[in-house]
């Protein structure tokens, strides 16, 4: 606790304000933040001066020069490569560790383990390894000095730990882009269903509690609308079962084969090709009741459907049938996928398990879709 107490020393003479709320070491879950009396709702819990704010705009320009063309996400992990300043030593030693990151991001998992991510967490991690790769060409190229496992780990700090912001010299850049990172407010951990709110101004980053909490209660931020395959990929952590609202998965690697290039056409065209889930509140969502269709009207008909002009109910019983029979074939391969997993020993243990809960979570949500179908037929 002697890191964050000297943070929290640091952080109050730069004017950050925390109201009701006191970080505290949480078994499983790294450090997190407690209520340490009643909060009611609208309370500003935490306020941190955007002069504390670690920004694109303050980066020392020497790095902005150096790294022209390069992401604020690349920028951002260099310059914490670079820094040198021992007073921000006093931050830096309350970050994960690389043996933290290293041991739950699926980025530095083995290859035997990637493979076996479900399709949306590998669709994330090709995202990071495109991203990592372009950033390191340049930062490696202007600081050969910095060597690459220092930058991948920062880069995985400021990937996992930023928050949005934009200002008026900001806004014009890529969405992905608006970020800075924050002392203090980084040690709150995600809820989906209980978090608080956060809001910014040209003075103070703030957040507030949008819930009321009982002394001892953890009090929570969202990260954002994330299914556990997102945060496993980006956080490296799942959610248990029935807590995270957000959670689904894609049906993608078995509907679109099924669709003939004439058919896919017509659904791009449309305006429904791919980005088919499957969740726990509804066994088919509207974009794949669509695009079933597609497989089994006349062109004529399906176009009633994309109008609104064609009832769901016509059709359902033919489009339930479709939906079952690519169902049965996911979970028959989850079952295959689960086998293949306990039969690997390479990697953590706590990678093995968080990939093998994740795809019993899955599971779960196919085998319920599947009771769902069969319940209304």
């Amino acid at each position: 606790m002697e890191a964050i107490e000297n943070l929290l020393e640091w952080a109050k003479a730069g004017g950050v304000e925390m109201n009701g709320i006191a970080p505290k070491p949480l078994p499983g879950r790294g450090i997190g933040f407690v209520a340490t009396r009643r909060l009611e709702v609208g309370e500003a819990i935490l306020v941190v001066p955007s002069a504390l704010l670690r920004t694109i705009s303050n980066t020392r320009k020497p790095i902005l020069r150096k790294l022209k063309g390069t992401s604020v996400h690349g920028i951002l992990a260099a310059s914490l490569c670079l820094e040198k300043d021992p007073a921000f030593e006093v931050w830096r030693a309350v970050f994960p560790t690389k043996e933290d990151i290293t041991r739950s991001m699926p980025f530095y998992w083995p290859k035997e383990l990637q493979d076996l991510l479900p399709e949306a967490g590998k669709v994330v991690l090709k995202q990071q390894q495109t991203k990592t790769a372009k950033d390191w060409k340049r930062v490696s190229a202007a600081y050969p000095e910095i060597e690459e496992a220092d930058y991948l780990y920062n880069w995985h700090l400021v990937n996992s730990r930023t928050f949005y912001h934009v200002t008026p010299k900001t806004e014009k850049l890529h969405k992905d882009d608006h970020m800075v990172l924050q002392p203090v407010a980084d040690l709150f951990n995600h809820d989906p269903n209980r978090g608080c709110s956060v809001a910014f101004d040209a003075n103070d980053y703030t957040i507030t509690t949008k819930h009321t909490h009982e002394p001892g209660d953890e009090v929570f931020i969202q990260y954002g609308n994330h299914s556990n395959d997102m945060l496993l990929a980006e956080y490296g952590f799942i959610l248990p079962s029935g807590l995270n609202r957000w959670d689904e998965t894609t049906l993608d690697a078995y509907l679109c084969p099924r669709f003939s290039a004439t058919e896919k056409a017509k659904l791009e065209e449309a305006g429904f090709w791919a980005g088919y889930k499957l969740d726990s509140d509804t066994p088919v969502c509207y974009r794949t009741q669509v695009a079933l269709r597609a497989l089994l009207l006349e062109d004529r008909q399906w176009k009633q459907v994309v109008s609104g002009t064609r009832g769901e109910d016509r059709d359902r019983e033919a489009a339930d049938k479709e939906l079952l029979a690519v169902l049965r074939i996911y979970e028959k391969d989850i079952r295959g996928t689960l086998k293949k997993l306990d039969a690997l020993k390479v990697g953590e243990d706590g990678a093995r398990e968080a990939l093998r809960s994740r795809w019993l979570q899955i599971k779960e949500l196919v085998v319920s879709g599947i009771a769902g179908i069969e319940h209304e037929r």
